[in-house]
């Protein structure tokens, strides 16, 4: 059962995360060749606050 973790900052619609979602689970489902059932998306969501690239907030 594959499961693919996106990271990213909130704010965006529920639109886009499903439409997001729905794409990487197609991409799952023809290169791993698993039912559709099987793919598992997570979207995990933070404030631009608590991102740190390079050691500096964002």
């Amino acid at each position: 059962m594959p499961i693919v973790t996106v990271a990213m900052f909130s704010g965006r619609t529920q639109t886009e995360k499903d439409r997001l979602a729905e794409a990487i689970t197609e991409d799952i489902i023809k290169i791993l060749k698993v039912e559709k059932k099987e793919a598992i998306v997570v979207i995990q969501e933070a404030p631009r606050g608590n991102w740190y690239p390079s050691g500096i907030r964002v």
